[in-house]
């Protein structure tokens, strides 16, 4: 099906909307776990002293339609936990969501007429937006062009899909690496880490991502784990599943990643529960960030 859309875009039966804001779009060719809304957040750290940043996704798990604002006093169920999460880090910014992401940008502009840089999140494969910046991401670990299409493997469209993208950014690579290429694209790669949290005592980790692993064995590492429990990705959490998470923990401290925490933090007996925040890392920063100026120039 995916294929079929491009190439209805490729020959011009379907037609790509430009605006005269700069968009970026930020997106990959797999199903989840390549880190795109730490790269969303990155990109706001660095960009905001500079743009006036909007964002918008479709708000994936949410249980409200049509475009909506999102607000910190929201609930993930009204926004999806993604850009509520993103809302909560970055207040001052402006973060929505719709389906129709033509629609969605249109409203933000006559809203906000002082936004002057849109990110989008999750978009690499929503083509009716034409965005001044493609990033395409792809995990070091298993890139695209050594994947395959569902259900064989994880990609979601073809691996030609990525002669779209105007760079490619291969995230959570190990300390250690070679740096990846393909084509003639444009590659960055890019880490993630843990802003560590002082706790004392004994911990009982849960999450709910594309892949648990890394942030089961960031605890292993960095703490006295007991136990582990991994959920599905953007899991929505029920007030018996945390009272059971209590209980295997027998006293440890709760530990989960703020994507986590933003589900589960109204419900009673999250006041003891610790999270911890997984942020990106570009290596060689400087070239990055004066790569995306000139593009945007």
């Amino acid at each position: 099906m995916t294929s079929v859309r491009n190439w209805c875009y490729a020959i011009g039966i379907f037609k790509s909307t430009s605006f005269d804001v700069p968009i970026i779009s930020v997106g990959n060719l797999a199903l989840g776990g390549s880190g795109k809304t730490p790269m969303v957040e990155y990109l706001i750290r660095n960009l905001q002293d500079e743009y006036t940043i909007a964002t918008l996704s479709r708000g994936y798990g949410r249980k409200t339609k049509g475009f909506r604002w999102v607000e910190t006093n929201n609930s993930f169920k009204e926004t999806g936990d993604e850009p509520l999460q993103i809302k909560t880090k970055f207040e001052h910014i402006a973060v929505a969501v719709s389906e129709d992401r033509v629609a969605g940008v249109t409203r933000i502009l006559a809203e906000r007429p002082e936004i002057n840089l849109l990110l989008l999140d999750d978009a690499f494969q929503h083509r009716a937006i034409k965005p001044s910046i493609q990033l395409l991401l792809s995990t070091y670990s298993k890139p695209f062009y050594k994947d395959w299409l569902i259900p064989s493997g994880r990609l979601r469209e073809p691996r030609a899909g990525a002669k779209r993208a105007d760079t490619i950014i291969f995230t959570k690579c190990p300390d250690s690496f070679s740096d990846l290429n393909w084509a003639d694209k444009v590659v960055f790669h890019s880490k993630i880490y843990y802003q560590k949290q002082e706790i004392e005592g004994s911990v009982y980790g849960f999450s709910g991502l594309a892949n648990n692993t890394p942030f089961e064995k960031y605890l292993a590492n960095s703490y006295k784990l007991i136990g582990f429990k991994g959920f599905s990705d953007h899991h929505s959490f029920t007030q018996n599943e945390l009272g059971n998470l209590i209980k295997a923990a027998k006293g440890a401290t709760l530990v989960c990643t703020e994507k986590d925490w933003i589900k589960i933090k109204d419900l009673s007996g999250s006041e003891n529960l610790r999270h911890i925040t997984i942020a990106n890392k570009i290596e060689g920063k400087q070239d990055f960030l004066t790569w995306i100026k000139q593009e945007l120039s």
